[in-house]
């Protein structure tokens, strides 16, 4: 009862709180907890279909959650070439700051990134559970074991909030397909940094060397390693349809020794 209680409260705050949200690590936080709600009813039900389920809700969604950060992460990059050069006289620090804060940090990414925009769209129909990607699967053996175990208005809660919650996802993918304002980047820099630096900072700052500016003018911004990942995930999600048997039967196996051991 404690554990389904739980869940209750997390699918339902999770995703009214997230719909509020302006920062896109907070949006994403938010989600997690509604995720968890899933989790959470999948491991209350304790029969051997929904621990299978439980364990392929982890795995699914802790693999698209990394691949969203990992993108975040390389847009970020990319759009902030020459990084945000703060200088601290007293310790002589250099940092360079990449992050991407706000949802529209990434408006109009779609025309300038697109193999990282359409990677991070299917990364968020995944998670909004859109059939037939990765995401949806995990979903609908979670309800399905709900349903069979005859919690039907905890079902119906979990199908609710993920209609909701698709809000959220569908508010940033049409922010990447949004056209923005072109400004020099410059003045972003000068803007970005108005709160941290005073003038005199910024004079000192400009005569230092940037180390992100190394990749200016160079499109291989990002690691080979970091770009093998996004697309090994990318594809895991999109084509689990053909080739489903190897992380499910893993998942069925681990279920059956739980409650055979």
């Amino acid at each position: 009862m404690l554990l389904l209680i739980s869940s209750l409260f997390s699918l339902i705050i999770g995703t009214i709180v997230g719909l509020a949200q302006t920062r896109i690590k907070r949006l994403l936080a938010y989600s997690t907890i509604s995720h968890i709600g899933f989790i959470l009813l999948a491991l209350a039900i304790n029969t051997e279909q929904s621990i299978d389920s439980f364990l392929f809700y982890i795995l699914q969604y802790s693999i698209t959650n990394l691949n969203i950060f990992l993108i975040i992460l390389a847009l970020g990059f990319i759009i902030h070439k020459n990084g945000i050069k703060i200088y601290s006289n007293s310790k002589n620090i250099y940092f360079f700051d990449f992050d991407i804060r706000y949802l529209v940090d990434i408006k109009g990414q779609f025309l300038a990134n697109p193999l990282l925009s359409l990677s991070l769209c299917i990364c968020l129909f995944s998670m909004a559970g859109v059939p037939p990607l990765l995401g949806f699967f995990s979903k609908q053996f979670v309800l399905y074991s709900s349903v069979q175990s005859g919690y039907y208005f905890m079902a119906f809660i979990a199908i609710l909030v993920s209609v909701i919650s698709a809000s959220y996802y569908l508010r940033i993918i049409l922010l990447l397909f949004t056209e923005s304002e072109i400004v020099d980047s410059n003045n972003i820099s000068t803007l970005r940094t108005h709160k941290e630096l005073n003038q005199s900072e910024k004079s000192v700052s400009a005569t230092l060397p940037s180390y992100a500016s190394a990749g200016q003018g160079d499109e291989s911004i990002l690691s080979n390693f970091h770009s093998f990942l996004i697309s090994t995930i990318t594809l895991s999600i999109l084509l689990f349809i053909f080739k489903p048997t190897l992380l499910l039967n893993s998942t069925q196996l681990l279920a059956l020794s739980y409650f055979n051991y």
